[in-house]
């Protein structure tokens, strides 16, 4: 039997407040791409040779956002100025499968040109705006975007996302994939369900719910994607 092998990736998410108000960068992924089109995700890619000339693992990503920034968005980042928010690992059982970190950095600019090739627009958005548009079908988005925009919400800066983000052990998120009243339940770490894979076991939540194709529920002991 052939090992899976897991492919390194990157993601940053790109935040501005220079109007008091916390807004996310989202790029629309094109309609003809294999893997997520027509999905509204952050800049973000897979984790290639050059980037890891100066170091493996966590380096590696760090320099692999700050590339896929530059080529999705024309924007530049610095890649110490990226915060370590998450990291996600696609689950079991998919073609491709990824080991992402996600970082959050600031930037001061909303001056975006998409590639046009792989990203055919995007959008500066409120988390909770982007959620409400997500939650009435217009934006699809991907399970691990919903949640962070969920957590997001919750913050209405910069400084209150370093806040939230420092004073917790960063989340790694490896979901299980199991069924719930008919619908698809994603269970990660920290849900009262996630060692037997069984969401009707109670207690704590940490999960996200199948709505419709390309829709996404989160909730958390935290925050609940219903009610951003």
């Amino acid at each position: 039997m052939t090992k899976e092998v897991l492919r390194d990736a990157a993601t940053a998410v790109v935040v501005n407040d220079s109007e008091d108000q916390l807004h996310v960068l989202l790029l629309r992924r094109h309609q003809q791409l294999k893997v997520g089109g027509g999905h509204w995700v952050f800049p973000g890619g897979t984790v290639d040779p050059e980037d890891r000339q100066t170091g493996d693992g966590e380096q590696a990503a760090r320099i692999a956002a700050v590339r896929e920034t530059e080529e999705e968005a024309s924007l530049s980042l610095l890649s110490e100025d990226m915060l370590f928010y998450s990291h996600w690992t696609t689950p079991p059982f998919t073609k491709r499968r990824f080991a992402t970190w996600f970082f959050v950095v600031d930037t001061a600019t909303r001056d975006v040109v998409v590639d046009g090739e792989e990203m055919d627009d995007y959008l500066w958005l409120s988390p909770a705006e982007a959620i409400a548009r997500h939650r009435s079908g217009e934006l699809a988005m991907m399970p691990p975007t919903v949640a962070t925009l969920s957590e997001l919400s919750l913050c209405r800066n910069y400084a209150d996302v370093r806040r939230f983000s420092t004073g917790r052990e960063v989340p790694h998120y490896r979901p299980r994939i199991t069924d719930h009243q008919g619908r698809v339940c994603m269970l990660y770490p920290g849900d009262a369900g996630y060692s037997e894979a069984d969401p009707a076991i109670d207690g704590a939540r940490n999960r996200s719910y199948m709505v419709a194709e390309g829709r996404w529920h989160y909730l958390s002991d935290w925050v609940d994607s219903e009610q951003v």
